[in-house]
């Protein structure tokens, strides 16, 4: 008897809480449903619908060309934005290296484009003048406009054309700005045969045959601890043995 007498006591106490219990999960369950309301109808809102593009960084793309590509993105509530799938699409843009995406609220988004350099340009069978970057992709009209990008000649007997501008590329590359600036022109039969000309102070011209573009750093310090040297080439393609001739 005293036991029943307990448990009916423990059952009687328990019943306030489990309604305490229904009301705070009641109570949760509301103000749930209020936020997804809530959410639901930011998302949907005309006010914060991406309306406004602000394209920074320009210079000889065309920002009509960035505009197609963020065009899927246009009427996305900037909430949900993509940033990343949108600074892939600029990415896409020929002459676009990089782009950086921001929200800007309340209906906008921003973009800031770093475009691909010209190093190079090669003139095709066809005559047509290509301008290439550092990593040998292909440039648009006008990327050339204050780069300087230096001309290539691939040999016409080059058994590896391909190969042979993708390691002029490469020179290019990692070539320094105090060599490059003076060069009038690069050429080469293969990838280990790369050869460039380049413009002295005093108006004189020398040859210098690079070879392979490997150990760029110490080749370019023999070329111009050779420069004043007599003769009109100077040959570090095998940088350890130098040869001016």
């Amino acid at each position: 008897m005293i036991q029943a007498a307990d448990r009916f006591r423990d059952l009687v106490r328990a019943r306030p809480w489990r309604r305490r219990r229904r009301a705070i999960l009641v109570t949760a369950a509301i103000v749930v449903a209020l936020l997804v309301v809530a959410l639901v109808a930011a998302v949907t809102l005309p006010a914060l619908s991406v309306r406004q593009v602000q394209v920074e960084g320009l210079g000889y793309v065309q920002e009509s060309a960035v505009d197609e590509a963020v065009e899927p993105f246009r009427g996305d509530s900037v909430l949900l934005l993509g940033t990343g799938a949108v600074e892939s699409a600029v990415e896409e843009v020929p002459g676009v290296a990089t782009a950086e995406v921001h929200r800007s609220w309340p209906d906008g988004m921003s973009i800031t484009v770093t475009e691909r350099t010209a190093i190079a340009s090669v003139t095709q069978q066809d005559g047509a003048t290509v301008l290439l970057d550092a990593e040998g992709t292909e440039l648009p009209e006008g990327a050339g406009e204050g780069a300087s990008p230096v001309p290539l000649t691939v040999a016409a007997d080059a058994a590896d054309p391909d190969g042979a501008q993708a390691a002029m590329i490469d020179v290019l590359a990692q070539m320094p700005s105090s060599l490059r600036k003076g060069m009038t022109g690069m050429t080469a039969s293969s990838p280990s045969d790369v050869s460039f000309t380049l413009e002295l102070e005093d108006g004189g011209t020398k040859t210098i045959v690079w070879g392979d573009a490997a150990d760029a750093d110490l080749k370019a310090e023999v070329v111009r601890a050779l420069l004043a040297e007599p003769g009109s080439e100077i040959d570090v393609s095998s940088p350890v043995a130098p040869v001016t001739r």
